[in-house]
């Protein structure tokens, strides 16, 4: 199956989403460009709301510098799995400066004094502020 089949295979409602994530995971490997959308759009579909760590790992083989702000938010507000992928994607970036970097900075600051957070979140925070030094 050539690759425009297989997000045809995708895009497919009838298609189960067992059979849709390998899919998803092979072509994201292959730094296809067509499925990139699709995962951005998964991440916000009830569909995949039980893989979106899986969607945010495979986010991990695009470029990271643009997936910023929304790697800040799934750190944030992510579950276990996707905030881990999502602090992974971060450490990837190598400088983001200006206004970019003051909100992302003021947000995890913010978050990090949640009572609310469980541990792994506080570390994973405290780690990503360390790379803002």
């Amino acid at each position: 199956m050539n690759n425009n089949e297989l997000i045809e295979q995708i895009k497919n409602p009838q298609t189960p989403l067992r059979d849709k994530i390998p899919l998803i995971l092979d072509l994201a490997e292959q730094r296809n460009r067509e499925i990139y959308p699709l995962i951005l759009a998964a991440l916000d579909s009830a569909e995949y709301a039980k893989v979106r760590g899986t969607l945010i790992y495979a986010l991990a083989n695009y470029l990271a510098e643009p997936l910023f702000e929304k790697a800040i938010g799934w750190l944030i507000d992510g579950n276990f799995e996707m905030a881990h992928e999502a602090a992974g994607i971060l450490n990837k970036i190598e400088k983001i400066e200006g206004v970019r970097a003051k909100k992302a900075y003021t947000a995890l600051t913010a978050a990090l004094n949640n009572p609310a957070n469980e541990i792994w979140r506080i570390e994973l925070l405290e780690e990503v502020l360390g790379m803002f030094e």
